[in-house]
């Protein structure tokens, strides 16, 4: 009785404090989220600065004859030299001493130079091959490898000559914004695949895509630039065609006759592969991740992935998480050796206006190929109205291990309403961001168009079955592994109204990081509030967007089995941690309200941590942080 006595004091307590803290938490930082695109102050730059002659590119400009590839190649040389050193430079029509001079355009080649006299840059290049192409092949293969300050000298010359490559228009496109040009870019990268070519966009170009049931299979190199893509998704053949594939030069191999049952300290798979390859496992005798709330259903076949050698050894990265009493199915998938990247490109997407029901649409990119970067794509939604059915994520990842997604810009979708499974009504969404049996996928300096903290819009990102999950500098609504993640990390990053939210196992790294939400981490209770492993945060703030005052939302009653045994964080350690509020402060949430007593029996326990270290806790008032006031789940009361 005590107990609920005290929780509702608290609760009294929290309610006329949060309003204050609340303050400073908006104003701090709301103006810069509000305007979109809001970058992570923790990002990590190659150079501190670069030089013309000794003199900082602070004092240099940047001139341009009119048109358009002119303005997109000096917005691009903007942007690249701030992503190498933080310094913005302006764009000006007046021509100075300091300058980068972006000249007439060459023609009849394929090369791009920079070179620079009496104090000034000149960059040319070809309006076949673009003069953005140029400017980021220096940025990649100079700047951004460079350390410390990159000077520029008189005499100093770059040139990249682009061969082996064919566009959209040479298959047809316009590239006007009105005609459909699917089919042209479709046949492109058809006979770019069976030719082993790069594929270059028109650096002005705006391609339409339509309707219809087609995908554009991606087997090469793909530099879109500053081409602009409309994908028009009012009158859609087929909802569940993507527009890009990033395919794999190999497909899938079955392998369920191959391999026997496994425990989960196999080292061996018991059987050789072709080349090292994801695996993904399944028992369908067994099922796990039960969800339970509005959106609750029978669970999902027991699921695991794991990357393979070719002589069967289990990568010691990626262990598996259960016993395999009997496999149902195994499919091995190939890892291409070779990288395969692709390049820019602006995406506009024309959302369906259909009915808000969990008819999902594809309609973005979809990989499958291992080893890939996606650098500089940047997408937007337009066309949002009183209803929509969600997407699969713009950029989706499935079976495919070291994908890296860096330097990217993506939106946040309205929410709608729908009727959940268990008959009541729910909130549905769409993530622009997905992942599912994907291992070491890695998103670097990302971020959104729209406020990170705005909750009238979905969470970007959601992921399934997924091992070395990375956020480094991005800049994003939220993290979320739904049905499991082993091993999660997050540095460096900015974290919106959805904040951090976690299901799974292995070791959580949070570093050098920003939650806006009602929590700092949230284990999801639709699947038990479950983390089997270590969680580690260290020089973090929280500003609570909410009434709560607590660092960990983790909610489980005990009454309901979700397929597996659920544990709280085995072993925390918090080591630098500022909340940006007033009033008392709890690690964790009341987990179990039923649960205030040592004689309570549950039917499904939850398994309490066995270590907790806080070093260098602080608010605005104290430096005092409580366990939780569910006293009976935990060893310990007071923290620091």
């Amino acid at each position: 009785m005590f107990s609920r006595i005290f929780a509702v004091i608290m609760c009294v307590i929290s309610f006329f404090t949060t309003p204050f803290s609340l303050i400073g938490a908006k104003t701090d930082l709301k103006k810069e989220l509000a305007k979109g695109s809001f970058e992570s102050p923790y990002i990590v730059r190659p150079l501190s600065d670069i030089t013309v002659n000794g003199v900082s590119v602070e004092e240099y400009s940047i001139i341009t004859p009119d048109g358009a590839l002119y303005a997109n190649a000096a917005e691009t040389l903007r942007d690249e030299i701030y992503k190498a050193c933080g310094t913005k430079i302006e764009v000006s029509k007046g021509n100075t001493e300091k300058t980068f001079i972006i000249d007439e355009a060459l023609y009849d080649t394929d090369t791009f130079s920079l070179k620079v006299e009496n104090g000034k840059i000149y960059i040319k290049g070809s309006k076949s091959t673009g003069i953005s192409r140029g400017i980021t092949a220096f940025a990649d293969e100079v700047l951004l490898s460079a350390q410390g300050t990159f000077n520029f000298e008189d005499g100093y010359e770059f040139t990249k000559t682009f061969s082996d490559y064919v566009t959209y228009e040479g298959f047809g496109a316009v590239g006007d914004g009105k005609t459909d040009d699917f089919e042209a870019i479709v046949k492109t990268h058809e006979y770019a695949n069976e030719n082993n070519l790069c594929v270059f966009a028109n650096e002005t170009a705006t391609y339409y895509i339509g309707g219809a049931s087609k995908t554009a299979y991606i087997k090469t190199n793909t530099n879109w630039s500053t081409a602009r893509f409309v994908i028009d998704d009012t009158e859609v053949e087929n909802r569940s065609a993507w527009i890009f594939n990033i395919a794999p030069s190999k497909s899938g191999i079955n392998i369920t006759d191959k391999v026997s049952p496994l425990k989960i300290d196999a080292t061996k798979l018991g059987t050789s592969l072709e080349s090292e390859s994801l695996v993904v496992l399944t028992d369908s005798n067994v099922k796990r991740y039960i969800r339970k709330g509005a959106n609750q259903n029978s669970g999902s076949n027991q699921t695991d992935v794991i990357l393979v050698d070719e002589n069967g050894n289990i990568s010691s990265d990626t262990p598996l998480i259960w016993d395999f009493n009997a496999i149902t199915g195994a499919t091995a998938y190939p890892i291409d050796s070779e990288t395969l990247t692709l390049k820019g490109g602006f995406f506009t997407t024309l959302a369906n206006n259909a009915a808000s029901e969990y008819t999902y649409y594809a309609r973005g990119i979809q990989v499958r190929r291992s080893n890939t970067i996606i650098d500089g794509l940047y997408h937007d939604i337009k066309n949002e109205g009183e209803t929509g059915s969600p997407y699969s994520a713009f950029v989706s990842l499935s079976c495919c291990a070291d994908v890296t997604v860096k330097n990217c810009t993506f939106t946040g979708h309205k929410k709608y309403k729908t009727i959940g499974s268990a008959g009541t009504s729910v909130t549905m969404g769409t993530y622009d961001i997905g992942a599912a049996t994907a291992i070491n996928a890695k998103f670097i300096n990302c971020n959104q168009t729209n406020d990170i903290t705005d909750g009238d819009y979905w969470g970007i990102a959601g992921t399934n079955y997924c091992k070395n999950l990375m956020y480094d500098g991005c800049a994003l609504s939220r993290f979320d592994a739904h049905q499991g993640v082993l091993n999660a990390t997050v540095i460096n990053s900015v974290l919106g109204h959805h904040g951090i939210k976690l299901i799974g196992s292995g070791t959580a790294l949070i570093e050098n990081t920003i939650v806006l939400s009602d929590s700092f981490v949230a284990l999801r209770s639709d699947y038990g509030s479950t983390w089997n492993g270590d969680l580690i945060i260290r020089n973090c703030k929280f500003y609570p967007t909410g009434v709560s005052t607590h660092i960990i939302d983790a909610e489980n009653t005990e009454d309901h089995d979700f397929g597996y045994t659920c544990y709280l964080p085995q072993r925390i350690e918090i080591d630098g941690f500022y909340v940006h509020r007033i009033g008392i402060n709890y690690l964790f949430t009341v987990v179990n309200p039923n649960h205030l007593l040592d004689s309570y029996k549950a039917e499904y326990p939850v398994v309490p941590p066995q270590e907790i270290t806080v070093n260098d806790f602080s608010n605005l008032l104290s430096r005092t942080l409580y366990v939780s006031l569910n006293t009976a789940m935990f060893d310990v009361e007071k923290l620091a």
